[in-house]
């Protein structure tokens, strides 16, 4: 198996949602389509003080190998940087999984994602490359910018009106290997890719009370990921489009929004494309009214959301 899941949880979301029963949905729909024979692990990265709590939680998913760790085991510069909270972490957590995991692909996840399907090795990695999902840049344009600078290249790379989108995505772990390698280039040893990263969102430092960090601290986790592979020749290496006539796969597809017009019976179609949606937490939305939303559609006798 060439594929690691990786997964940043707080136990409580930005959101004040409960993240951690979210997770219930997220292991209940793998669970029903078979996702263990495709996962060699599941890397769940949370706060030091709730790695214990998650590892009662989760116990009853043996079945996908997971592994529990806290966010500083995997990246000791956070202890640095008490400032970075929240959604940056996690962004820094995806680009960071290559320290600790071996597979050549990783799949990022969020608590507030779906499985629709089975999922094969094969489907999310046609020909041994990943799929990789495109959305218009000018959704976000604020993200390529500043990644493009902290990376100091064009951002006009590729189509420049295409950029990767958000999660789930799968994401080779020598180009973030070689996107942490560009973000430290001209630190000269003066800390890592992820100070540089965490130094740019500290209020305290007088370098950031000026423009021009202001424009460089719109960067995502995909943005800088993406920019680098064209940068150095990767992508092709390492990725194929979804959503083609070859590989009609979606990685993420967005029926599920708005909630209340969603008909789920679509998104879970034997016939259809997509192999996730997302039910944002930001909606915050009852754990137990988005499993009876989709609970008649999940293979299996199960049908009750157990949340502890």
């Amino acid at each position: 198996m060439a594929i690691t899941a990786v997964l940043p949880l707080c136990i409580q979301g930005s959101y004040g949602v409960d993240d951690l029963g979210r997770t219930e949905i997220l292991f209940a729909t793998f669970s029903a389509f078979n996702a263990a024979e495709v996962f060699s692990e599941f890397l769940i990265v949370c706060p030091p003080d709730e790695v214990d709590i998650i590892r009662r939680r989760t116990v009853k998913w043996s079945e996908f190998s997971i592994r529990v760790m806290s966010e500083e085991a995997l990246i000791p510069e956070f202890e640095k940087h008490r400032h970075v909270r929240g959604w940056r972490k996690q962004q820094i957590v995806k680009l960071a999984a290559p320290r600790v995991i071996t597979t050549p692909y990783y799949l990022t996840l969020d608590a507030d994602a779906i499985c629709l399907r089975p999922l094969t090795e094969s489907l999310l990695l046609p020909g041994g490359k990943a799929l990789i999902q495109y959305e218009q840049r000018a959704q976000h344009p604020k993200w390529w910018k500043s990644s493009a600078r902290i990376l100091k290249m064009s951002g006009d790379v590729g189509n420049p009106e295409l950029g990767m989108t958000v999660t789930p995505a799968l994401m080779a772990s020598d180009i973030s290997e070689a996107t942490g390698e560009e973000i430290a280039a001209n630190l000269r040893g003066k800390g890592s890719w992820v100070d540089k990263l965490c130094g740019l969102h500290n209020p305290k430092s007088p370098t950031n009370w000026t423009l021009y960090r202001h424009r460089r601290g719109r960067w995502t986790e995909y943005s800088l990921y993406y920019l680098t592979a064209h940068k150095r020749n990767m992508l092709e290496q390492y990725h194929v489009d979804a959503c083609t006539a070859e590989n009609p796969q979606a990685l993420l597809i967005h029926d599920s929004h708005p909630f209340e017009a969603w008909q789920a019976e679509q998104s879970f179609a034997p016939n259809g494309h997509g192999l996730f949606c997302v039910v944002n937490s930001s909606m915050r939305f009852d754990n137990n009214l988005v499993w009876d939303k989709i609970a008649p559609f999940i293979p299996g006798p199960e049908r009750k959301l157990h949340a502890s």
